[in-house]
């Protein structure tokens, strides 16, 4: 059963993406913002998600928390996240595979959700065939309620158009609709050369592109707490400032004098705790603006040494510890990236900019409207 032919009203819009990172979510977020702006009243579900948090009561995908409570809904989490992949699910699933009822809390969940909501947002998980291990791929997900889709990708030219290339045959194959295409974080200096190309080559593939969104640097930006809480970390001095945003994160595994040439504003500053040289100089740089300037991670499970303990605590820069080596934990640093919070309001708002100005929104309107 279709979600079309079971709910009344415009037809969903299914946000899918073709590898992780791509910039759903902040898609969704812009999205839904212009959206109510003009005067449309979207919901919101992540059928399946793969990262769940315990909110009001329910184990649901940390997306649609956010979502939950960004936008101050009303609707029960559990129908906008039915589907939360827990550890063991997987394997449960192909030893006893039962996707029908799956199929049924989704389109029980949605259809609970669009009885309030005149229009709905559908966020996907990945590219097209994710989900696919336990019957729910994103395409299977998009047919099952008869959305169109968007694909989300992420800057340059050849990566994203092979990446979507993959990802067309599937959704072609579940008989679902590709509405076209939303290049994210792109270069803002190469936006209008990287616009022209790619939208000629997804003509080439069948698509075509609906929206060409600039790289801007604040939005990946993070704070010292999120580093604390994603890796556990003992908090040692400035707990007062963990809200201090990061731009710049600095290995200050060198000479004191060549660490100078790297530390600026807003910087995070990852070295050994026995450095005492470069945690001295840390201090001196970061706290030149007071206490919210930045952070201090020390690694190697090191306490710092003893006569500089009242420098660290008067100096109010948070001051974390971690168990791991520096290259270790910088290594797992690299990689992250920093999900947008609820607390994250000029981030939210710049989102809205963003997809007012930069996505076809009139042809997306106009899709769910027929």
């Amino acid at each position: 059963m279709k979600y079309r032919r079971i709910i009344t009203g415009m037809k969903p819009i299914y946000i899918s993406a073709t590898v992780q990172d791509s910039g759903k979510t902040s898609v969704s977020l812009g999205l839904m913002q212009v959206l109510k702006a003009r005067n449309l009243d979207p919901g919101y579900c992540k059928p399946v998600g793969q990262h769940y948090v315990s909110y009001h009561g329910e184990d649901v995908d940390e997306d649609a928390a956010l979502i939950h409570e960004v936008f101050g809904l009303t609707d029960n989490p559990y129908y906008m996240s039915p589907i939360a992949i827990k550890r063991g699910f997987t394997r449960r699933f192909i030893a006893n595979p039962d996707v029908k009822s799956l199929e049924k809390e989704i389109l029980t969940s949605v259809g609970n959700l669009s009885k309030t909501h005149e229009l709905m947002m559908i966020e996907g998980t990945g590219h097209a065939g994710v989900g696919s291990c336990f019957g729910l791929s994103n395409a299977r997900v998009a047919e099952l309620l008869g959305s169109d889709v968007v694909i989300v990708t992420a800057g340059g030219i050849g990566r994203p158009i092979d990446e979507v290339a993959l990802s067309l045959p599937l959704f072609e194959k579940h008989n679902v609709n590709v509405l076209g295409v939303i290049l994210n974080k792109v270069i803002p200096s190469k936006l209008d050369d990287i616009k022209s190309t790619v939208s000629r080559g997804l003509e080439l593939l069948g698509t075509k592109l609906l929206g060409c969104i600039p790289f801007e640097e604040p939005l990946a930006s993070f704070t010292v707490r999120q580093v604390a809480e994603e890796f556990k970390l003992d908090v040692l001095y400035g707990a007062t400032s963990l809200d201090n945003r990061i731009e710049n994160t600095v290995i200050a595994a060198m000479e004191p004098h060549n660490v100078l040439n790297y530390i600026g504003d807003n910087t995070l500053i990852i070295t050994p705790g026995d450095r005492i040289d470069n945690i001295l100089v840390s201090l001196t740089l970061l706290s030149k603006h007071g206490p919210h300037n930045g952070g201090l991670i020390l690694t190697g499970d090191f306490n710092p040494h003893s006569k500089i303990l009242p420098f660290l605590e008067t100096s109010g820069i948070p001051v974390l510890k971690s168990s791991e080596d520096t290259f270790a934990f910088s290594s797992r640093m690299a990689n992250l990236g920093f999900k947008i919070r609820s607390f994250d309001t000029d981030k939210i708002a710049k989102l809205r900019t963003l997809v007012e100005e930069h996505v076809e929104v009139d042809q997306l309107i106009n899709a769910m409207q027929s």
